[in-house]
């Protein structure tokens, strides 16, 4: 593939960057900042920087014109993901990144007139409704169970890990349709509606400080028309799914964001570290790692254009992008000595406390979306042909 980006992508990225600059200015951040939630943003902040977004036309850039979207090729979506994941607003929020290439595969036609205008807006918010006590990584493992009711249907069940599901308007939930019949093969897709009755939603506190959601559905009624593609075939819609949530998780922003910072705390101070040949080696490995991480991404966007579905490439983007996260993490702490275990808020934490932090924050990588040895597993199988071991 051709890994050059035309002019008028070279000027998308630009008049994005302004107004990234603009709204998550260090000012702005510090004006807005709250340790509990995983933006480390307040929630109407956030929220007024995503409608922002979409009143410049940014979000949805390979949605369909008639959904209000830019209809643009896949690669805009791409380098908006890298640019609002490097400024920091996490694109972890698949609402603007890949549910709405769900939406438009597996959707209906209501569906999709209702809810992708506003999700390019930057107005709607869902929640993934996929792992459960008992069904973390193994999704074909759930519990939640959505009994026929009248004209629609009685979801009943617990959602655990779900990001951001007390800000969000509707969850995509995956329950349970059948008897048992087929682990994979008895689950469908639901819009649920956040303001039913039987929903609540409580937290628990992470050891980076910010509080995860999990989301109680008791008798939760939800219309017909609240199915996502067919009934049981949710495990094809939701792998569907995944190929572009990984695609977009591997996104180069955060680790060129964290690289960055390094080389500017390196840089700094009577006696640069930078100096040190020892300290300089390894920050150029990092720096060709973090271009590594991004070529991969681009690589596995172009096959995600190509329609090509299941796509290991992109799990493989996310498992070089989370394993050189952790590696920077950990050049951070051991470069930066004792003043990196200072935390923010330290008059003399380098870059803000965010070091420390960030090594907290990270260690989710390794398990979240898969983690790294079930992405391994996912490359393995599906990108290398290898046999399962019985």
């Amino acid at each position: 593939m051709n890994f050059a980006f035309t002019a008028q992508q070279d000027a998308f990225r630009r008049e994005l960057c302004r107004l990234l600059a603009q709204e998550l200015s260090p000012w702005n951040r510090a004006a807005h900042a709250d340790p509990a939630e995983y933006s480390g943003l307040t929630p109407q902040f956030a929220s007024s920087v995503r409608r922002k977004l979409g009143e410049a036309g940014f979000i949805g850039q390979s949605v369909p014109t008639e959904y209000g979207g830019s209809g643009r090729e896949l690669v805009y979506d791409c380098i908006f993901a890298e640019e609002v994941e490097y400024h920091g607003l996490l694109t972890a929020e698949g609402t603007i990144t890949h549910l709405p290439h769900a939406l438009l595969a597996f959707g209906s036609p209501e569906h999709k007139r209702r809810l992708l205008p506003a999700i390019c807006r930057g107005e709607l918010r869902l929640f993934l409704g996929y792992s459960e006590p008992e069904a973390g990584s193994d999704l074909a493992a759930l519990q939640t169970r959505a009994e026929r009711h009248g004209e629609g249907f009685r979801i009943s069940g617990n959602k655990l890990y779900a990001s951001d599901a007390h800000l969000a308007d509707y969850g995509w939930v995956a329950a349970r349709t059948g008897q048992g019949t087929s682990r994979h093969h008895d689950i469908s897709l639901f819009l649920v509606d956040m303001k039913s009755p039987g929903v609540s939603v409580t937290s628990h506190q992470t050891i980076a400080g910010w509080n995860h959601p999990e989301v109680f559905f008791e008798d939760v009624y939800v219309p017909t028309d609240a199915l996502i593609g067919e009934m049981g075939g949710a495990w094809r819609h939701v792998m569907y799914a995944l190929d572009y949530e990984r695609l977009f998780l591997a996104s180069p922003g955060s680790v060129a964001r964290s690289l960055h910072r390094l080389l500017d705390c390196c840089r700094k101070g009577p006696r640069p570290r930078m100096a040190d040949p020892v300290v300089a080696h390894r920050l150029a490995e990092l720096s060709v790692e973090v271009e590594g991480t991004r070529l991969l991404y681009y690589w596995a966007a172009s096959g995600c254009a190509r329609g090509e579905h299941p796509l290991p490439q992109a799990s493989l983007a996310l498992l070089v992008k989370r394993e050189t996260a952790r590696r920077i993490d950990r050049a951070m702490v051991e470069i930066l000595g004792q003043y990196a275990q200072l935390r923010p808020g330290s008059p003399w934490a380098p870059a803000g406390g965010e070091a420390e932090h960030e090594y907290r924050e990270n260690l989710y990588f390794q398990f979240a979306a898969g983690g790294f040895d079930i992405t391994r597993n996912v490359v393995a199988a599906r990108g290398l042909g290898l046999p399962r071991t019985p």
